[in-house]
């Protein structure tokens, strides 16, 4: 993992009386504080979905069989540890007809959920698999191994901004900050951890159209916290 760089940017909110405030009777100073960190990825999770159909159960469970067989021993001749294959949900049964209650086929389907670790071999296992004519391959996510620590670094920087800057701008009209009174963390899908938002593909075999897994780039990810701070005004 390699942290690149890291960008604070802050949002400033005053307040003369905020609730806790009203009842203590205490005036304050509240700040929006908030860092970013950006890290290479370690790993890539994809999903490989094989999918059968045949004119009745037994033949579309054994060619389903027969082409997870062949997907796994692919994936552990290319350096894909045993914990990093994973079998998910599997289904099987008859298909109907549009608005019919005739059997057109049945079919056999099941994903298997796989963690490349070494991100060079990424394009030509999933080529490999589209070769192989697997039904589809599920969106890339992309995940780091210092996640944890990166967060919590993160944190640190945006109380450290907020405090920062209430003290900068309380300085500016000859006061200071006291105790803080309240510390929230804002919470939301835009400011969270989210590896698919960098770099994620799909790539489907099993319909009309086959989509490209070339020109792989996984990008950085993006760590960002923010927090909302209360200082007392003495």
């Amino acid at each position: 993992m390699t942290r690149t760089r890291y960008i604070i940017t802050v949002s400033l909110i005053f307040t003369s009386l905020f609730s806790i405030g009203q009842s203590l009777d205490i005036p304050l100073i509240t700040v929006r504080g908030s860092a970013v960190l950006f890290a290479n990825p370690d790993e890539v999770l994809i999903n490989v979905h094989i999918y059968k159909k045949a004119e009745n159960m037994a033949a579309a469970r054994m060619a389903y069989q027969k082409q997870s067989k062949e997907v796994i021993a692919f994936l552990k001749s290319n350096g894909i540890a045993d914990e990093h294959i994973q079998s998910q949900y599997a289904s099987a049964g008859p298909k109907r007809k549009r608005n019919s209650t005739e059997i057109d086929y049945y079919y056999s389907s099941q994903h298997i959920n796989v963690c490349i670790r070494d991100l060079s071999k990424y394009d030509a296992i999933v080529n490999a698999l589209i070769d192989m004519d697997v039904y589809g391959v599920g969106s890339a996510n992309f995940r780091s191994d210092d996640i944890v620590e990166l967060r919590e670094e993160a944190l640190r920087l945006a109380m450290r901004d907020a405090k920062k800057k209430a003290e900068m701008l309380t300085t500016e009209i000859g006061q200071r900050i006291g105790k803080a009174k309240l510390i929230s963390e804002i919470q939301n899908s835009k400011t969270s951890f989210n590896a698919e938002t960098y770099g994620s593909s799909t790539v489907t075999t099993g319909g009309t159209s086959v989509g490209s897994a070339q020109g792989f780039a996984p990008g950085q990810l993006e760590i960002k916290s923010i927090v909302t701070v209360s200082f007392e005004l003495p």
